[in-house]
């Protein structure tokens, strides 16, 4: 059943184009990712579907209710989730049903919406907008957002037995991979559609990329042999007629001229006419690829952090008890949990911005620690991005900073914005930028891809995988922690699991599918030298010599085993 059709939508801010002449149609069943850089006009698009916004040129025609989950909501509500869902709520028996469904007890009605974590506020949302009126089609606009993996897990089996259509707006990868059936791309002020899932997606813009490089170098080549051509014909007119003269850019043959050089004449006129109708092809726009060479602040020890017996705890609530870790200097870790076991905690306590109860906890004395937390803190306001990286890289020259931005996808006059007029997503990746030049040998980061688009996601994840210090990283995004993770730890129930492999390496030992534990150990080890001959290749000569070295230890622990 038709849902909703667009016909040559057009939208423009002021002088600027957002997109021109998207077309399309949405059905039942329809499962939809929308995609595409921040800023190209994915939520404009949304408010035109919705009618939040009128200021547009084309057609929507909505054969139908849409309900809306927006990304951004009011946490800090005082609310109970009675009145908070009886607000627009007609159907009482429908919510209690609701309720029920998606896991809540009756005397949950009686907590403050504040009260409620990222994954029970979104939960609460959906059952408000279901039970206010029949459904059709859902918008959900970045729903993974303060989910923890459980949550996540729910949402994905929601979308999939929803029976109308859903439209997903998100950057979460793994999540689109589970959940939808077409992606639709905003880019350049067009929308391109594409089947299949994400990874389908990723594939089809492979080849295509590849493709339009293909058809550009034989443009090119195709135009270089036309004007070779061109440049010997009008050489054989000058040298058979050193009187002719030059018009239109061919040799004009004067009259008297023999045959032969009038057919030069043509020639070159027919060789200009091909150039002028060759189909031109644009070269492939790519951004600058981040390859940045980090300085970090040298470590003699190995072992830079150290808990023994960690215990905290807020009143009744024990967050986690007598756990046990090690974070050594080329660490690369990502450490999971549901919301509120107590991970970004635990950061704070490495950071002693928070007391930890009991237990030690032993730190290098060459440690530099650059934190990054969801609020952004490590950056100035009243400053430009520019002024922001030389005031805490004094020593780097101008020149190299405006090209690391430029990597970072701060191009041309952007470098100059305030921090304060920054988007949420261009703050993430000034404050990553500030990290990433900054010399420290342990990274701290707290849900680091919140608000990021996909391109920038995949620019954070090659930035820590060339990255040769240690990190320890808070995520629930399991696509960004199977990338950049060499080791996993599970903060659950008070404990604290830690896995020397990486997430999908998790996954088979969690299910059993190591006969041994020889067997996870040797495919260990053979990642470990796999990531280690990866970065051999782009190295730099000292640093080459560095991985050299490890890649012996290795060859050494397997030859003592």
């Amino acid at each position: 059943m038709l849902l909703l059709e667009t016909k040559n939508l057009e939208k423009w801010f002021g002088a600027r184009k957002l997109f021109a002449d998207i077309n399309f149609s949405i059905y039942s069943g329809d499962r939809i990712a929308v995609i595409g850089r921040n800023g190209t006009g994915k939520t404009t698009m949304i408010n035109i579907l919705l009618g939040r916004d009128t200021d547009f040129s084309g057609e929507v025609n909505l054969k139908t209710n849409i309900g809306y989950l927006p990304q951004y909501y009011n946490y800090q509500s005082e609310k109970t989730v009675e009145e908070f869902l009886t607000e627009k709520t007609y159907n009482y028996g429908e919510f209690l049903k609701l309720m029920k469904k998606f896991g809540f007890e009756v005397d949950f009605l009686d907590r403050r919406i504040v009260n409620c974590s990222g994954g029970e506020q979104t939960k609460l949302q959906l059952i408000r907008l279901l039970a206010a009126q029949k459904v059709d089609l859902l918008i959900l606009d970045e729903p993974t957002n303060h989910l923890d993996l459980e949550t996540r897990d729910w949402l994905v089996s929601f979308i999939n037995d929803f029976e109308g259509a859903v439209i997903i707006i998100s950057h979460d990868r793994h999540f689109l991979d589970q959940t939808v059936k077409e992606v639709w791309e905003l880019n350049q002020q067009q929308l391109k559609t594409y089947s299949g899932n994400y990874s389908e997606y990723k594939k089809q813009k492979e080849i295509e990329l590849q493709r339009q490089y293909r058809e550009y170098e034989e443009y090119q080549a195709e135009k270089k042999r036309l004007k070779q051509r061109k440049r010997k014909q009008q050489q054989f007119v000058q040298k058979t007629d050193g009187k002719g003269k030059r018009t239109d850019s061919f040799w004009h043959v004067t009259k008297g001229s023999d045959r032969r050089k009038g057919r030069f004449a043509k020639r070159v006129k027919s060789l200009e006419s091909q150039i002028e109708k060759l189909e031109q092809k644009e070269k492939p726009f790519e951004h600058r690829q981040i390859n940045p060479d980090f300085e970090r602040k040298e470590i003699a020890s190995q072992i830079i952090v150290e808990a023994k017996d960690l215990t905290k705890s807020f009143v009744d609530l024990n967050l986690f008890e007598n756990i046990n870790f090690k974070i050594e200097k080329d660490s690369k870790i990502a450490l999971m949990g549901a919301n509120g076991s107590g991970k970004s905690v635990l950061l704070k306590i490495i950071l002693d911005k928070i007391k930890r109860d009991s237990g030690e906890l032993l730190k290098s004395s060459q440690l530099k620690i650059g934190y990054f937390s969801q609020k952004i803190e490590n950056l100035n306001p009243n400053n430009s991005i520019l002024e922001e990286l030389k005031l805490k890289n004094p020593d780097k020259d101008q020149e190299i900073i405006r090209t690391f931005l430029g990597s970072m996808l701060f191009e041309g006059e952007d470098v100059f914005k305030k921090i304060k007029d920054l988007s949420i997503g261009e703050r993430v990746r000034a404050a990553f930028a500030v990290l990433l030049l900054g010399k420290f040998n342990l990274l701290l980061l707290d849900e680091p891809l919140n608000h990021l688009d996909i391109e920038s996601r995949e620019i954070i994840e090659k930035a820590l995988k060339n990255y040769n210090g240690a990190y320890l990283v808070v995520s629930h995004n399991r696509y960004f922690i199977r990338e950049i993770a060499q080791e996993i730890w599970q903060l659950k129930g008070g404990n604290l699991e830690v896995f020397p492999g990486s997430y999908d390496q998790y996954q088979k030992f969690k299910k059993g599918e190591y006969k041994s534990g020889e067997d996870l150990d040797q495919e260990i080890m053979q990642m470990k030298k796999a990531e280690l001959y990866a970065r051999l290749e782009e190295a730099a000569l000292e640093e080459k010599e560095e991985i050299i070295i490890e890649l012996e230890n290795l060859d050494s622990k397997v030859d003592s085993k």
